[in-house]
């Protein structure tokens, strides 16, 4: 009998709440991550036998005020640090790092006090 697993209807990142609208998941061959100010180095190492989960995440940003709205976005800039964080979905659970440079809003004028779109791309650790 196979499990077939699923993402949880709560996606945290950092404990931030996000309103994913989708994932897209790559297993890679696994590297070794070193912090060099807010960059990270991912240094491949031959013969390394195990394998890592990049995510590319796309979402919404909402809120019931405007201010909701900007702490909200406020929020996920901050997760934008080269940082170690736990991710929650159900289904790629673990310890991930935002890929400096990926996280990206569009900030359409029709969307204006409204919600905002994002993406990123997240590494596992």
């Amino acid at each position: 009998m196979r499990v077939i697993k699923i993402y949880a209807g709560t996606v945290t990142f950092n404990g931030v709440v996000l309103f994913v609208t989708s994932v897209t998941p790559v297993k890679t061959q696994k590297t070794i991550k070193q912090q060099i100010g807010k960059s990270i180095a991912e240094i491949r190492i031959l013969g390394l036998n195990t394998q890592q989960w990049e995510l590319n995440v796309s979402g919404m940003v909402v809120g019931t005020t405007s201010d909701d709205l900007d702490s909200n976005r406020e929020n996920i800039e901050l997760l934008d640090a080269a940082t170690p964080y736990a991710w929650v979905d159900g289904l790629h659970n673990g310890t991930y790092i935002l890929q400096p440079g990926t996280l990206k809003f569009d900030d359409a004028g029709e969307k204006a006090h409204s919600y905002y779109t994002y993406q990123f791309n997240i590494v596992q650790q």
